[in-house]
């Protein structure tokens, strides 16, 4: 192969790529990992402060080295990209920092990869460029002509930035309920979620033991079981909400993660916040008037700021959007060590979304794509 053609290039150099990486060199075929930061995990890096994950220390590893947090701890941003450097320094993996991938394409019998330090060749390609890439604001009139102040959540850092300030939070989910929480916890002098659709709610702890282990369990069960479950135990656990503008979910936990990909809150001070007033639950967001923001029913509030925590989308449009590879939601239509048969050697790592958490999801499809890739390697060599 000349300069400029590998074995196989991993486009993202963040859990997946590295994973990825790490279980390829381990069956002994070799990658090149290119990343469009200058750092490994930029994504986390931009995370707001205070951010853990959702999975205990023990759930919370790459296959391969051990994380070195406790068992029972629920791993911070920092102590997370620590690990996440060491991982490559570990398996010495190869990155090529400052490389943007824009397109993939086909070209005799190789993968050729559109990058902004010129093009690459490889036999396979790994995309693992991560499920949450692209930041996706509201879709309503008059956002364009908004005059006060909007951002997306991505670029929200610290709550104590908001500290004796009236904030506006769109949506209940995942993120909007912990930044609002922070947000009160702060200081801030009045907080808002709006709500279009109530969230699932989860408890991360329940009388002090960890709640998170019955997730792998509860995903093996068919949904509507899976829903009967958990609206029990939400039930159980926080009552009826509806008094504070919660009410009961159009649909269960696995149902929603299913077919909507919208996974539940995992509660750790947001819901007892609520029920103490100090944030408040109102009507879904409509529109934007200039200064003026209007929510559903017609009232208009004009708070200082306005933090929208309304998810991402994938961001695979303009890589592999062409390959005709890309399904509902925007994700890859083979996933989980399997390819597409419009794309032969083309993998894809971190878009499995399940109640067992998405590092375990990663260190199970790491696995599975070094396992086929490297069989399909063995099989080519032999021809």
């Amino acid at each position: 192969m000349s300069a400029a053609e590998h074995e196989v290039v991993i486009c993202g150099a963040g859990a997946s790529g590295l994973s990825a990486a790490a279980m390829l060199r381990k069956r002994g075929v070799e990658s090149l990992i290119v990343e469009k930061s200058d750092r490994i995990a930029p994504s986390w890096r931009g995370r707001y402060d205070g951010l853990r994950l959702n999975t205990l220390g023990w759930m919370s590893r790459l296959p391969g080295l051990a994380p070195g947090w406790g068992p029972r701890e629920f791993p911070s941003r920092e102590a997370y990209i620590d690990y996440l450097e060491r991982y490559a320094e570990h398996h010495r993996l190869r990155i090529q920092f400052d490389t943007e991938v824009s397109r993939l394409d086909r070209e005799q019998g190789l993968w050729r990869l559109e990058t902004s330090r010129g093009p690459l060749r490889s036999r396979f390609a790994v995309v693992a460029t991560g499920y949450e890439l692209v930041p996706k604001l509201p879709d309503v009139p008059g956002i364009e002509s908004y005059t006060g102040e909007l951002i997306h959540s991505s670029r929200f850092r610290s709550a104590a930035e908001f500290s004796g300030r009236d904030v506006l939070v769109v949506s209940a989910g995942v993120t909007g309920s912990e930044v609002a929480f922070f947000l009160a916890e702060a200081g801030a002098a009045r907080v808002r979620v709006a709500v279009r659709t109530p969230p699932n709610i989860l408890r991360r702890c329940r009388f002090g033991i960890p709640l998170n282990p019955v997730g792998p369990v509860l995903n093996r069960l068919p949904s509507a079981i899976g829903d009967r479950v958990t609206a029990l135990s939400q039930r159980m656990i926080f009552g009826d909400l509806s008094d504070y503008g919660l009410s009961r979910p159009p649909k269960g936990v696995l149902s929603s993660l299913r077919e909507r990909r919208i996974g539940p809150i995992i509660d750790d001070g947001f819901v007892e916040a609520v029920k103490a007033g100090r944030i408040e639950i109102v009507p879904a967001l409509e529109a934007f008037d200039e200064r003026d923001v209007i929510l559903a029913g017609g009232e208009r509030i004009r708070p200082d700021a306005v933090i929208a925590a309304t998810g991402y989308e994938r961001g695979l449009e303009n890589l592999v959007g062409h390959l005709d590879v890309i399904g509902e939601h925007g994700e890859p239509q083979a996933i989980n060590g399997a390819t597409h048969k419009n794309a032969p050697g083309l993998f894809f790592v971190g878009y499995v979304v399940t109640l067992g958490g998405h590092l375990r999801g990663i260190r199970l499809e790491s696995k599975k794509v070094a396992r086929t890739l490297a069989k399909q390697r063995a099989s080519a060599g032999k021809e």
